[in-house]
Parts: C-alpha cells; sequence; structure tokens
C-alpha cells in the first residue's frame, strides 16, 4: 500500500489542481529475489474546474498489472523498475450532476523505485509510476497520468 502524489499532465488553464493526493494497493508475488509480480488498484485523487459553471470534476482510477524486477545494491537497498498493462477508468461529471462522461482506456505502465529492508517481512519504498494516458471522451483529448508514491510492503 502506498500514498503519494498524482499528477495529470495537459488539463488546461481550467484545473485547480494537478497534482492530487493519490494512492495504491496492490497483491503481488515474489517469484525470487530479482522477479516479482504484482497486480493492483490506484486512485489518482480528484481535480475540479475553475472558472468553469457548473464546476467539473474529474476522477481517475487504474487496475494494473506489473512484472518488476529488481537490482540489489546493498543487503537492505534494492533498485526495482517495473512494467505492465494499466486500464484508466476516467469520469468527468458537473457539481451536483452524475458523471458526464466517463471511459476507459489500457495503456503501457512503467515505474522505478528504491526499496529498504526494514525486517524480514516488512519493506519500505519509493516509487515513481507512469501510468500512460487518460480519456473521458473520444472527442476529448486525453491527459498523462504518473504518480510519485511512498510505501509499504508486506511479505507473507
Amino acid at each position: 500500500a502506498s500514498i503519494g502524489r498524482s499528477h495529470y499532465i495537459d488539463l488546461g488553464d481550467h484545473a485547480d489542481n494537478e497534482n492530487p493526493s493519490g494512492g495504491s494497493i496492490g497483491l503481488g508475488y515474489n517469484a525470487n529475489k530479482n522477479w516479482d509480480a504484482e497486480i493492483g488498484y490506484t486512485h489518482f485523487g480528484e481535480v475540479k474546474s475553475i472558472g468553469i459553471s457548473p464546476q467539473k470534476s474529474l476522477k481517475t482510477q487504474t487496475i494494473y498489472a506489473t512484472g518488476i524486477g529488481k537490482l540489489s545494491i546493498t543487503e537492505a537497498f534494492s533498485l526495482f523498475g517495473k512494467a505492465g498493462l494499466a486500464f484508466n477508468y476516467s469520469t468527468l461529471s458537473k457539481e451536483g450532476s452524475s458523471i458526464e462522461f466517463s471511459k476507459t482506456i489500457t495503456e503501457l505502465l512503467v515505474g522505478v523505485g528504491l526499496s529498504y529492508q526494514l525486517t524480514k517481512e516488512l519493506t519500505a519504498i519509493i516509487d515513481y509510476t507512469y501510468y500512460g494516458n487518460g480519456k473521458v471522451a473520444d472527442d476529448l483529448p486525453n491527459f498523462t497520468l504518473d504518480q510519485v508514491s511512498l510505501g509499504l510492503k508486506y511479505n507473507f
């Protein structure tokens, strides 16, 4: 599980904050000391419009599947890289009403990070993940999604 700073890129001049708080939760399999697999869920937080009436709200959620390669630096520190698929679901709604637009698109996910083994079971991580594009309708432009996060992994 991790919390972090999401980044919606290319939203234009009407976004109040392109960097809302977000978070992820995942379930993984440790194949060996160099390879992991993970599936998970990421919520990018909410961005609201400014200067538009009625106000609009953009939210994106992702279900992902990744392979993770690890390289030990010391016994406790490791670098990792990940690649996989992200299924990005975005919604745009008007204030006080239901969803106006929504769309799911499949994108390539890539990321890098650093982990520190706190105990045999617990690992602290910091990572950057690029989730590709989000989109709410075919006739509206894409926006780009990424996230920097801090988290903990528990090994059973």
